[in-house]
């Protein structure tokens, strides 16, 4: 046979000792059949590739792992008994329920512990680790344990789950094991008839504690053998470690013993690093790899975290196009399906936030069930975000049916054809049903959750939870390949979920449970299994193909180079950690099935030293990620490399400072000159690491993307010569001046905004920019300063009204008890239109809201109130605006007062006075003596008595601005007619820098306070919304004497100069 020839490859040959086991094994044996016992499925089906590989026989293997094994030597006496077996998922469920009946019956010492999903998960590994340890409940009864209430609890804890197994006719994998352990006695010394096998061998590396090394070593008894491995020299073998080594050894072998390598024996030769970053680390592998020729099927990397480099590697695999195989998989969330999952439980624990809806329709992750023609997902995103939600389930109702009944009120825009009216509001409402398909399912599957703050929580299983994701899964676009079998794989899952979690337990910890529950892998072309499954379906290497494998599985696939990633102090092999249930002193109690944190470790460390070295002539490379970006913290290097870097160098005496010096540098994002470049951001980097060019990248950046260096341009020219970038642009007086183009209608509030500030007249009048409204959740405030004026404004004017028809005195109390009622009503509309963060933040603004409108109530008995109109509005509702003259022309002016009084009780009589409500409390404005006018900042006044005069033809005597708040402490502040006289030249002063093109920001940085564009004008402001830094109002401060800043200058200085 081919096997025979390769029997004679003696020690230096790169294939392991083992795979020469095997081959011997094949060679003694050709047709017979042959199982090998191994770990895990992935091992056998890398061992057996192996064997193809070197073109060694491998007829009549197969492969089993323990759990296998067992199951088939119990088969009988699981008929006999009419037991089932359960899978892992199966025999947690029963676990859960043990522990919930040991809760309930117990004395409650737990307390809110017992629903802590950490605790329940340690109790589960407590009790299947006495299972398998071959301890019941009956041994564990008289075992004297470190603490009695503890012995009590897992005692009654194992009554609960053997009692539920019986009644049930169940078998875990305990009792599984038992069985065949029993059915073993049977066979007397003969290898069981059951297996139907020839040969039985078992792989070095199983364990050789509790019931599962019971059954190996009875199978060992019975003329089961034990493959040889590559030798470890320097530590002994653990006793819970089934071992066979050859007896040379190879210079791997000698990790632990560096000084005892023979002379004869040249040291291998190793290379070591270390990185920025686990992204860092991984191109400098790819780097290395392309730097020595190497194809990628020659390459393995092992992993000591095979999910967190597993996803980088996939990341940057899939952008550089480098075919990858995983021996683990993929955690879920690198599919589409897994991103879905992870997004709806973080949207029902965050309440249901509007923010994680619009990126997934963005992103086209949501998708109605049925097909409509038109809608693209940046349209549904666009049309959702219109909605305003911000956050709350019931939002999601009211907002979206308000939308689509409002459909039958659109009215056709200006020059816009009945045709184009017609398909907009096709187009809307096929929109707003798209979403409600999308959203209602889903929401009205989902159970009652608490809000963000935990309030309205009851109860809930994990099952009820399963239903609405099952839901909101079926609106996720199916296509062939990973996402596809993650979301069936998922689904099945759910449905399990569904079948079996359904005790009720808090909100949270529902959560934490679906999330452990859904850990699946996938691979690359297709999905795996969840951590939760007893038989791992872990993928072999594959021809073509980079490999990436972890601890256990590496070290088989034979590959010219072998890359081991994430040696680092912290996981390689990792800390002494005890058990917090069976902790080390009760494990030495309950016998030698239950191995200590100690004994733990020296496995790891031998496992590690065995996987070293069936590495065999292997060029070996090893590196770890220097820096925590988590913890943010450095990151030290794992003793192993340490052993590693003697043994190259054959010197035991090396310490962790010739290590350091041996690792160099951290390898950054900036590949070194000369190195292989992987893609467009490596020839980047590598240019800007260079000397020359990074003395002047930026400009070599400028250079090559002339996008980028428009932006960088204007940016550096906000700090110089007024232009463009400061709102400096080229005249178009017959367009943007309203004294020139009847067309522009006015308001007090935009002329008062192009006062405050010119730059953002410009956005928001000019270019029409319209900043994003979205709702931020903010636990201490509900509604904005701008929301609540507005809310006040409505409770005062309706107040007055209703007092002035029913002649309600205002001193009567029952004028009080009204404009609470009104306050209460508009509070409960403001809570359909605006989402509160909790109901403590209504209540608590509902009660400086109380106080702001008993502070109107006692302003308006103190200073009378002989209104003659309220809300008097012109050139509103259709109505031709009031034509105004100014300096240079006229405009067009429309507007809303608050009130007009007449003391006289009749508009014909002479003396009208015009009131105008501010909700704010900032009168320091008016008491440091601004002027009428601030500047430009405060119009209102002036251009409404212009209004009054020439609607009325009636002249104004006063104008007033009234504080009525607590903030505002019921100030009066009263102008004389002939004080607002100056307003028309002020407003032709505004209006000439608008002709002339001239919208300069304003000077103080105040203003830029309550901005919509701020953030456009990179405005900080601190954590209480003080304004840190304006640049741009800082510039026009700085270049205030500047011509072109004339305009700006005159306005804010034309009180002074009146």
């Amino acid at each position: 046979m081919v096997a025979h020839e390769h029997m004679s490859v003696t020690s230096g040959s790169s294939i392991p000792h083992l795979i020469h086991a095997l081959a011997s094994e094949a060679d003694r044996n050709p047709i017979a059949r042959k199982l090998i016992v191994v770990p895990t499925f992935g091992m056998g089906r890398e061992l057996l590739r192996r064997l193809s590989l070197e073109r060694i026989g491998w007829v009549g293997f197969e492969i089993t792992t323990p759990h296998t094994l067992a199951l088939q030597l119990a088969r009988q006496g699981l008929d006999r008994e009419s037991l089932r077996t359960l899978d892992a998922f199966e025999q947690q469920s029963v676990l859960d329920e043990a522990l919930d009946l040991s809760i309930s019956s117990g004395d409650g010492a737990l307390g809110n512990l017992s629903e802590g999903v950490g605790l329940r998960e340690k109790v589960y590994g407590a009790v299947s680790a006495l299972r398998m340890a071959g301890i019941e409940a009956s041994a564990l009864e008289s075992a004297r344990l470190t603490t009695l209430s503890k012995r009590l609890f897992l005692l009654q804890m194992l009554k609960h789950y053997e009692r539920l197994l019986y009644e049930r006719r169940q078998a875990d994998s305990a009792l599984i094991f038992q069985l065949a352990l029993d059915a073993l006695e049977t066979e007397g010394n003969q290898l069981p008839s059951l297996l139907g096998a020839d040969r039985l061998v078992l792989t070095p590396g199983l364990t050789t504690r509790g019931l599962t090394g019971r059954l190996l070593a009875g199978l060992q008894t019975r003329g089961a053998s034990v493959l040889e491995t590559d030798p470890v020299v320097g530590i002994d073998t653990p006793d819970g470690i089934l071992w066979n080594r050859h007896t040379d050894p190879e210079p791997y072998s000698y990790l632990h013993a560096p000084a005892a390598l023979p002379a004869d024996v040249t040291s291998p030769e190793v290379e070591i690093f270390r990185a920025a970053s686990i992204t860092d680390e991984l191109r400098e592998v790819l780097r290395r790899i392309v730097e020595r020729g190497l194809r990628w099927d020659e390459v393995e990397i092992i992993a000591s975290e095979p999910a967190k480099y597993g996803s980088a590697l996939h990341s940057v695999s899939t952008q550089l196009g480098i075919p990858v195989t995983y021996a683990v998989g993929l955690p879920i969330e690198r599919t589409r399906t897994g991103r879905v999952v992870k997004a709806y439980l973080d949207w029902i624990e965050e309440g249901f936030q509007a923010d994680l809806i619009r990126r997934l329709l963005e992103a086209g992750d949501l998708r109605p069930r049925q097909a409509r023609d038109g809608l693209s997902a940046l349209d549904l995103a666009r049309r959702f975000r219109s909605l305003r939600i911000g956050w709350g389930r019931e939002r999601y109702f009211t907002q979206l049916r308000s939308a689509i009944d409002s459909i039958d009120w659109l009215r056709p825009r200006r020059l816009e054809s009945e045709q184009d009216f017609e398909q907009r509001c096709k187009k809307t409402r096929n929109e707003l049903e798209a979403l409600r398909g999308i959203l209602f399912p889903p929401l009205k599957a989902t159970p009652r959750v608490p809000d963000r703050f935990g309030q309205d929580g009851k109860p809930i299983s994990p099952a009820e939870l399963a239903q609405g994701l099952r839901s909101f899964l079926r609106r996720v676009p199916i296509v062939e390949g990973p996402d596809s079998s993650a979301h069936k794989e998922i689904d099945e899952f759910l449905e399990r979920i569904e079948a079996t979690l359904q005790r009720r337990t808090n909100f949270r910890a529902a959560v934490t449970i679906l999330r452990r529950r859904l850990r699946v892998h996938v691979q690359a072309y297709g999905v795996g299994v969840s951590e939760n499954s007893g038989e791992s379906r872990t993928t072999a290497s594959s021809g073509g193909h980079l490999h990436l494998s972890d601890l256990e599985h590496g070290g088989f696939t034979g590959r010219r180079a072998v890359f081991f990633v994430g040696a680092d102090t912290e996981h390689l092999p990792g800390k002494i950690t005890q058990d917090p249930v069976l902790v080390d002193g009760d494990r030495r109690i309950l016998g030698a099935g239950l191995p200590t944190s100690t004994e733990l470790l020296r496995e790891r460390v031998f496992s590690l030293a065995a996987l070293i070295a069936r590495l065999k002539c292997a060029h070996l490379t090893m590196s770890y990620t220097a820096w925590d970006a988590v913890q943010s913290q450095v990151v030290g290097p794992s003793t192993t490399l340490l052993q590693l870097l003697r043994l190259s160098q054959s010197d035991a005496h090396l310490t962790f400072q010739d290590l350091d010096q041996a690792l160099g540098y951290i390898i950054c994002r900036v590949p070194k000159s000369g190195r292989p470049l992987l893609d467009v951001d490596d020839i980047w980097l590598s240019e800007l690491g260079s000397g020359e060019v990074m003395r002047r990248g930026e400009q070599s950046v400028l250079e090559a993307f002339p996008g980028l260096n428009a932006g960088v341009t204007k940016e550096r020219d906000r700090g110089g010569e007024p232009g463009y970038v400061h709102g400096a642009i080229v005249p178009r007086p017959s367009t943007l001046d309203p004294r020139r183009n009847e067309d522009i209608v006015l308001s007090p509030s935009r002329l008062e905004g192009l006062g405050t500030c010119p730059l953002r007249y410009l956005h928001s009048s000019v270019l029409r920019l319209i900043p994003p409204d979205d709702y931020e959740f903010n636990p201490d405030r509900w509604l904005d300063p701008r929301r609540k004026g507005r809310l006040l404004h409505e409770v005062f004017e309706h107040t007055l009204s209703k007092a002035k028809e029913s002649n309600l005195a205002h001193s009567d109390r029952a004028f009080e008890e009204l404009a609470l009622e009104r306050l209460h009503f508009e509070v409960e509309q403001a809570k359909k239109e605006v989402p509160a963060p909790g109901e403590d933040a209504v209540v608590r603004e509902l009660s400086g809201l109380e106080d702001d409108v008993r502070s109107f109530v006692r302003m308006v008995r103190k200073e009378g109130a002989p209104w003659e109109e309220l809300e008097f509005g012109f050139g509103m509702g259709g109505e031709a605006p009031v034509s105004i003259e100014v300096e240079g022309g006229s405009i067009q002016l429309r507007g809303m007062i608050d009130r007009l009084d007449c003391p006289g009780g009749d508009l014909e009589l002479e003396g009208i006075r015009v009131i105008d409500y501010k909700t704010g409390r900032n009168t320091r404005d008016f008491r440091e003596g601004t002027g009428v006018f601030n500047g430009g900042r405060r119009l209102q006044l002036g251009l409404y008595a212009l209004a009054v005069e020439e609607r009325l033809s009636r002249p104004v005597e006063t104008g007033e601005y009234h504080y009525p708040t607590r903030g505002g402490q019921n100030e009066l502040f009263s102008f004389e007619r002939n004080e607002l006289e100056g307003i028309g030249s002020l407003v032709g002063h505004m209006l000439q820098g608008v002709a002339e093109g001239r919208f300069i920001p304003t000077q103080d940085k105040e203003d830029c306070s309550y901005c919509d564009y701020s953030k456009v004008c990179r405005v900080e402001k601190s954590d209480y919304g003080a304004v840190t830094s304006s640049p741009l109002a800082e510039w026009s401060k700085k270049h205030l004497e500047h011509p072109a800043l004339t305009p700006l200058k005159e306005v804010r200085e034309f009180e002074d100069e009146g």
